[in-house]
Formats: C-alpha cells, sequence, structure tokens
C-alpha cells in the first residue's frame, strides 16, 4: 500500500514496510519522514528512496520525476563502471596496467609510473587546480590537458581529488574500447539496464567529460546503484565482474574514505582543529597568510565533514576551494591530516556531486538512496542538502533495527 502525502502542492510518497508495528515502525517512520523534510527544506528537485529494488519513498519538487538532471562529480563514480565493464570484456587487463599502455608518449620520466589506478584513486600526482573553470573548462581538449600536466607528487603516494586527471579515463576507455565513453556505456550498461540519460556533455574536441557531465533521472540512477550494491548483478545477469566491484569499493592505500571513484561514508565523523593541526601547516610549507586565516578555527568542533568544510570556506574566503587546493591538498595534506578526526566504522557507500548530488548505498539495510537539485540563478547553500547521507544512514539504522556493520 501507498500513502500519498501533499505538502504544499508537491507529491511526496511513502510505501508502507511489511514489517511488525510498534517501536521499529516508529522509528522508521520518523526517518523517512526526515528524509522527505530535508528534501523539501533543500529545494530538492527529485529525491527516491529504494529498499530491495522496491520504491520506500519518493519526493519530486515538481509533483512528478523531471527530465534528467547532471550527476556533476556523481558521474565519475559511474565512469569506474566503464572501467569495470572493459576489464570483463578483456579490453583492459588490469587496473594497475601502465597509463603508457594507451598514451605511449608516458613511457618515459615520472609518468611512466602512472597507471590506471591511480587516476581512479586520485594519486596519480598530475598537477591540478581545484576550480574546473580555471583550466578544464577553457581548455580545447580535455584530455590532451590532462597528457600535458606537469606533476606535483611523487605517483601513487598522495591523495589529491583531481579533475584534470580524471579527464583522462574519457580517453582510456575510448582506446580501449574503439568508441567514445558515453556510447559504450550506452552500449554495455545503460541499454541492458534501461536507463536513457540525457545528452552527456562533451568538450570542444568531442571527448565526453568524465569529471562531470551525465545527466539521469532519479530512477535510473537508482538502478546504478542497485547494480553497485548487488556486486555488478542486474536482475540476476552479470553485467560487471564481481571481483572488480569488490575492489571498487575497498579503502584505498592512501586514503580509507575512498575506493576508487567511489566515496565510503563513515557511521559519524567529527573534526577539531589545535595546535597540532596549524603546526603541520607549517611543516608542510603552507604559506603563512593561509595558515592565519584558518586560525579562525582553532578550538572549534565540528560534527561532521560538511560542517568543517563550510567552516574552511568561511575562513578562506573567496576561491577557498582553489585556495585550498593549491596551498594545501597540493602538499598531500587532505583533511584527516590537518584536522584532528575521529571517524566510526565505514558503513555505507556513496557517490556525490556538486551542488548536492548523490547516490549512496547501504548494503547491510538493502536501501539506495538517490538525491537531485537542478543548477538555479538563486540557488542558495542550504539547498545542497549536506546532512542527506546522515540522514540516509538513520534510516538504514532503523530498517536493520540495530547498529549497522563496517563495511569489509
Amino acid at each position: 500500500m501507498k500513502v500519498r502525502l501533499w505538502l504544499g502542492g508537491m507529491a511526496l510518497w511513502l510505501a508502507c514496510l511489511p514489517m511488525a508495528a510498534g517501536a521499529a515502525d516508529a522509528e522508521v517512520d520518523a526517518a523517512v519522514a526526515s528524509l522527505l523534510e530535508g528534501a523539501k527544506a533543500s529545494r530538492s528537485s527529485a529525491m527516491l528512496v529504494m529498499r530491495d529494488g522496491e520504491v520506500l519513498a519518493e519526493y519530486y519538487r515538481g509533483g512528478k520525476p523531471p527530465a534528467p538532471i547532471e550527476m556533476m562529480s556523481a558521474t565519475k563514480s559511474i565512469v569506474a563502471l566503464a572501467i569495470g565493464a572493459l576489464i570483463g570484456d578483456g579490453r583492459i587487463a588490469s587496473l594497475d596496467a601502465p597509463v603508457h599502455t594507451w598514451y605511449p608518449e608516458w613511457k618515459q620520466g615520472r609518468k611512466r609510473d602512472i597507471t590506471l589506478r591511480m587516476l581512479m584513486d586520485h594519486t596519480s600526482g598530475l598537477q591540478n587546480v581545484m576550480r574546473a573553470d580555471a583550466e578544464i573548462y577553457p581548455a580545447p581538449d580535455f584530455v590532451k590537458l590532462a597528457l600535458a600536466a606537469e606533476l606535483d607528487a611523487e605517483p601513487g603516494k598522495v591523495f589529491a581529488y583531481n579533475n584534470k586527471a580524471m579527464n583522462l579515463l574519457a580517453g582510456i576507455v575510448a582506446k580501449a574500447s574503439g568508441s567514445p565513453m558515453d556510447e559504450y556505456l550506452q552500449r554495455r550498461l545503460f541499454a541492458p539496464m534501461g536507463i536513457q540519460p540525457g545528452k552527456w556533455e562533451r568538450d570542444p574536441a568531442g571527448n565526453p567529460h568524465a569529471m562531470s557531465g551525465l545527466p539521469l533521472r532519479a530512477a535510473d540512477a537508482a538502478k546504478l546503484g542497485q547494480l553497485v550494491m548487488e556486486g555488478g548483478r542486474w536482475n540476476g545477469q552479470p553485467l560487471l565482474p564481481a571481483a572488480f566491484v569488490r575492489e571498487m569499493l575497498a579503502p584505498s592505500k592512501q586514503a580509507e574514505e575512498y575506493g576508487l571513484l567511489w566515496w565510503r561514508s563513515p557511521a559519524w565523523a567529527r573534526y577539531g582543529a589545535d595546535e597540532r593541526s596549524f603546526k603541520t601547516l607549517r611543516d608542510a610549507g603552507v604559506p603563512a597568510d593561509v595558515i592565519a586565516r584558518l586560525q579562525a578555527l582553532s578550538g572549534k568542533r565540528f560534527a561532521d565533514r560538511s560542517a568543517l568544510i563550510e567552516a574552511i570556506t568561511g575562513a578562506l574566503g573567496a576561491n577557498a576551494m582553489d585556495t585550498w587546493g593549491r596551498e594545501v591538498a597540493s602538499k598531500g595534506l587532505g583533511l584527516g591530516k590537518v584536522f584532528n578526526i575521529e571517524i566510526g566504522p565505514y558503513v555505507a557507500y556513496n557517490a556525490n556531486g556538486y551542488l548536492g548530488q548523490y547516490i549512496v548505498i547501504v548494503p547491510q539495510a538493502k536501501l539506495v538512496a538517490v538525491r537531485q537539485v537542478e543548477s538555479s540563478e538563486d540557488y542558495r547553500d542550504s539547498d545542497g542538502y549536506d546532512d542527506f547521507i546522515q540522514r540516509t544512514l538513520a534510516l538504514a539504522d532503523a530498517l536493520v533495527d540495530g547498529e549497522l556493520k563496517p563495511l569489509p
């Protein structure tokens, strides 16, 4: 049975769960209500929560599912599936294949050591500016821009989120498959799964963006989440090698919160800054003016990663992401190295993107949750729905009637 609720002219759907009445039911209802309230408050375009392949809750700002919405950086996680499919097809031999397998000009100097895995776990060491509009979007060819990049760090040693290096995957998929990445994914995964994406963004040279650019409907994004949760199987049929999916979701060597283009979500995390934080920055050679601005965080505690990032953005001011990437992250300093962090067990996986695009997978609860928001001129910071993952985990906790177990 489904119950339709109308809030301010917007349709909200709830599906009743086949579980005993009582406290557990009330906890689940409260968690679902919290997700729906958050979707409305953050002006979400779409939110879809699935349990074991069945709709548990839906929210659409316009009262019906919108057209495909760009997934922003969550696109990266879908690109990972293309690599898995190519491994399954025997067109890529190994995640540890050097990039010069496809681009022989890299078979020299330090670039010869960069592997496919390093592109996917953000440890390539390639120079990058955090703001994509500074270097990437003005470039006529995103793949050539990545190929020409210098190295900022030794390959494989430093986790540094890298949009520029990411776009090189579009070229690798094209060379390995014989067709553009978007066409390969359409043929290999999207068509068999009944997924109808929007038009994938391409650069002026015709390369599909790998760092972003894929528009999906919420229902289709949820299908991809289900595929991952099922270890690469769709309706019982293997579309991806199970071994690849396990490796994709496992923690990488340099960042336990990240696998291969998929994030790992802890049950909880708390952050703080003290003198050790600022000594770490000084010892790494971070400019004094940047450290001085970050001193505003000294002695403060932050309940989650989103709150910490918001505080960093406020402290660094205009172009905060660019400043952090250029002056801090480029020196091998991630949040976990600079700030004191207490983290609970990792219990979920997620793909996420700019503005607040999410695919969240909680295997133990058999839960897949998608949230999307369209870009708009009146976008507010609160539209990002920063606590969507935590609200999804609260629902998962209620569904399993106990604490979520750590991921493998």
